[in-house]
Protein backbone atom coordinates (compact mmCIF):
# COMPACT_ATOMS: atom_id res chain seq x y z
CA UNK A 1 0.00 0.00 0.00
CA UNK A 2 1.61 3.49 -1.16
CA UNK A 3 -0.81 5.56 1.62
CA UNK A 4 -1.75 5.21 5.50
CA UNK A 5 -5.03 6.67 7.24
CA UNK A 6 -4.30 7.73 10.85
CA UNK A 7 -6.70 8.88 13.13
CA UNK A 8 -5.81 11.80 15.67
CA UNK A 9 -9.17 11.94 18.09
CA UNK A 10 -7.43 14.39 20.01
CA UNK A 11 -7.32 16.65 17.15
CA UNK A 12 -10.77 15.29 15.44
CA UNK A 13 -8.28 15.17 12.13
CA UNK A 14 -7.79 11.84 9.78
CA UNK A 15 -4.42 11.60 9.09
CA UNK A 16 -4.04 10.80 5.12
CA UNK A 17 -0.24 10.32 4.06
CA UNK A 18 0.90 9.30 0.23
CA UNK A 19 4.07 9.47 -1.33
CA UNK A 20 5.87 8.48 -4.10
CA UNK A 21 4.13 8.04 -7.84
CA UNK A 22 0.42 8.92 -7.04
CA UNK A 23 -2.30 7.99 -9.88
CA UNK A 24 -5.96 8.64 -9.51
CA UNK A 25 -6.52 4.34 -8.53
CA UNK A 26 -4.85 5.52 -5.40
CA UNK A 27 -6.64 8.47 -4.86
CA UNK A 28 -9.48 6.39 -5.65
CA UNK A 29 -8.68 3.66 -3.24
CA UNK A 30 -7.48 6.18 -0.43
CA UNK A 31 -11.30 7.68 -0.88
CA UNK A 32 -13.05 4.52 -0.64
CA UNK A 33 -11.47 3.60 2.80
CA UNK A 34 -12.24 7.21 4.01
CA UNK A 35 -15.68 6.70 3.23
CA UNK A 36 -16.53 3.84 5.00
CA UNK A 37 -15.36 5.56 8.08
CA UNK A 38 -17.67 6.97 11.26
CA UNK A 39 -15.55 9.66 11.73
CA UNK A 40 -15.35 10.99 8.62
CA UNK A 41 -18.68 10.17 7.42
CA UNK A 42 -20.32 10.70 10.49
CA UNK A 43 -18.82 12.52 13.19
CA UNK A 44 -17.01 15.41 10.87
CA UNK A 45 -12.95 14.98 11.40
CA UNK A 46 -11.09 16.77 8.90
CA UNK A 47 -8.51 15.49 6.75
CA UNK A 48 -5.14 16.48 6.61
CA UNK A 49 -3.58 14.93 3.31
CA UNK A 50 -0.08 14.92 3.60
CA UNK A 51 1.52 14.18 -0.28
CA UNK A 52 4.80 15.27 1.01
CA UNK A 53 7.73 12.97 -1.57
CA UNK A 54 4.36 12.04 -3.83
CA UNK A 55 4.32 13.29 -7.50
CA UNK A 56 0.64 13.17 -9.14
CA UNK A 57 1.12 11.45 -12.32
CA UNK A 58 -2.88 12.82 -13.44
CA UNK A 59 -3.07 15.25 -16.17
CA UNK A 60 -5.51 18.17 -15.56
CA UNK A 61 -7.81 16.66 -17.46
CA UNK A 62 -8.33 14.42 -14.19
CA UNK A 63 -10.21 17.51 -12.34
CA UNK A 64 -13.63 16.85 -14.17
CA UNK A 65 -13.90 13.12 -12.91
CA UNK A 66 -12.72 14.30 -9.61
CA UNK A 67 -14.93 17.34 -9.44
CA UNK A 68 -18.09 14.73 -10.42
CA UNK A 69 -16.94 12.12 -7.66
CA UNK A 70 -16.74 15.10 -4.80
CA UNK A 71 -20.46 16.08 -6.24
CA UNK A 72 -21.54 12.21 -5.42
CA UNK A 73 -20.39 12.88 -1.89
CA UNK A 74 -21.45 16.32 -1.48
CA UNK A 75 -23.35 16.07 1.83
CA UNK A 76 -20.33 14.50 3.52
CA UNK A 77 -17.49 16.71 2.61
CA UNK A 78 -19.86 20.17 2.57
CA UNK A 79 -18.38 22.55 5.65
CA UNK A 80 -15.44 19.69 6.21
CA UNK A 81 -11.90 21.08 5.90
CA UNK A 82 -8.64 19.05 3.86
CA UNK A 83 -5.60 20.53 4.38
CA UNK A 84 -3.33 19.29 1.52
CA UNK A 85 0.57 19.69 2.01
CA UNK A 86 2.42 19.90 -1.40
CA UNK A 87 5.95 20.13 -2.38
CA UNK A 88 6.25 19.11 -5.81
CA UNK A 89 5.45 21.91 -8.00
CA UNK A 90 3.06 20.00 -10.76
CA UNK A 91 0.88 18.87 -7.78
CA UNK A 92 0.91 21.89 -6.10
CA UNK A 93 -0.51 23.73 -9.74
CA UNK A 94 -3.03 20.63 -9.74
CA UNK A 95 -4.47 21.25 -6.08
CA UNK A 96 -4.53 24.57 -6.26
CA UNK A 97 -7.09 24.32 -9.13
CA UNK A 98 -9.06 21.22 -7.12
CA UNK A 99 -8.94 23.76 -4.17
CA UNK A 100 -10.44 26.46 -5.95
CA UNK A 101 -12.91 24.70 -7.88
CA UNK A 102 -14.19 22.03 -4.71
CA UNK A 103 -14.41 25.22 -2.20
CA UNK A 104 -16.35 27.23 -4.66
CA UNK A 105 -18.64 24.17 -6.44
CA UNK A 106 -18.74 22.10 -3.46
CA UNK A 107 -18.64 23.54 0.05
CA UNK A 108 -15.33 21.31 0.94
CA UNK A 109 -12.86 23.75 2.15
CA UNK A 110 -9.47 22.87 0.48
CA UNK A 111 -6.56 24.53 1.43
CA UNK A 112 -3.15 23.72 0.51
CA UNK A 113 0.34 24.18 2.54
CA UNK A 114 4.26 23.60 2.07
CA UNK A 115 4.01 22.50 5.57
CA UNK A 116 2.52 20.54 8.20
CA UNK A 117 2.73 23.12 10.89
CA UNK A 118 0.80 25.59 9.17
CA UNK A 119 -1.99 22.82 7.77
CA UNK A 120 -2.29 21.40 11.03
CA UNK A 121 -2.99 25.95 12.19
CA UNK A 122 -5.62 26.24 9.41
CA UNK A 123 -7.24 23.07 10.70
CA UNK A 124 -7.53 23.40 14.37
Amino acid sequence: MKYSIHIDHNFKIIRYTHSGIINAEDIGEAWNKLLVMKEFTELKYNLLSDYTGGEFQMSLDFLPKLMEFMRAIKSIVRGKKQALIVDEPYSVAGSLLFENEVNKEIGFLNKVFATETKALEWLL
